[in-house]
């Protein structure tokens, strides 16, 4: 196996784990789970904190989400596709607010993300995310009062509403969540 797959694997075994455990989650945990020795670990990843790094910037890599969004079978109607892009949103931001939420409550340090040569502070948005919504949107943009652009923004307030767990209300469901975006957007001709 080569380093970057073990990387690989071993964050995916990982983020279960660092959502179960937070702060406290140990390297032994982590290595017994990958099925490696500790210092096999220690020589992909130099310190727990690199591990947890890692893990936050897999969490937040959204290459898979996009692959999925253009999966989307442009086929179905405007507010089918729509339905099945929120699905996929709320499913990754859910995986993102879970492992922030118990590294927070338990104490660690929030991650930083590297994109490119450059760490940050995470952020929940992602143009390139935004733009397949927009072409998911397609031609069915002449539906709506609004800019595709300004609709995606609606729907991921909404999604981000939707799957934090502080949210005082209910969560909505990718269909509530599109139905109130797009009979709130849609010209009358078409609403």
């Amino acid at each position: 196996m080569s380093p970057d797959d073990r990387r690989s694997a071993v964050v995916e075994v990982a983020i279960p784990l660092l959502r179960e455990h937070g702060a406290a989650l140990t390297t032994k945990q982590v290595a017994e789970a990958a099925g490696i020795a500790e210092g096999t670990l220690f020589r992909a990843f130099g310190t727990k904190e690199e591990l947890v790094q890692a893990c936050a910037t897999a969490v937040f890599d959204t290459e898979q989400v996009i692959a999925q969004l253009r999966a989307v079978d442009r086929d179905q109607p405007l507010d089918d596709r729509l339905v099945a892009a929120v699905g996929i949103m709320l499913d990754h931001v859910g995986r993102i607010i879970g492992l922030m939420s118990t590294l927070h409550t338990t104490g660690a340090a929030p991650p930083r993300v590297r994109t490119g040569e450059r760490a940050h502070r995470p952020r929940m948005t992602d143009p390139e995310v935004d733009a397949a919504f927009v072409d998911l949107i397609g031609s069915d943009a002449v539906q709506l009062r609004l800019d595709p652009a300004d609709v995606v923004n609606i729907l991921a307030h909404l999604t981000l509403a939707s799957a934090h767990p502080l949210f005082p209300a209910r969560a909505m469901t990718p269909a509530e969540i599109v139905s109130v975006v797009l009979d709130g957007t849609r010209t009358r001709e078409f609403g």
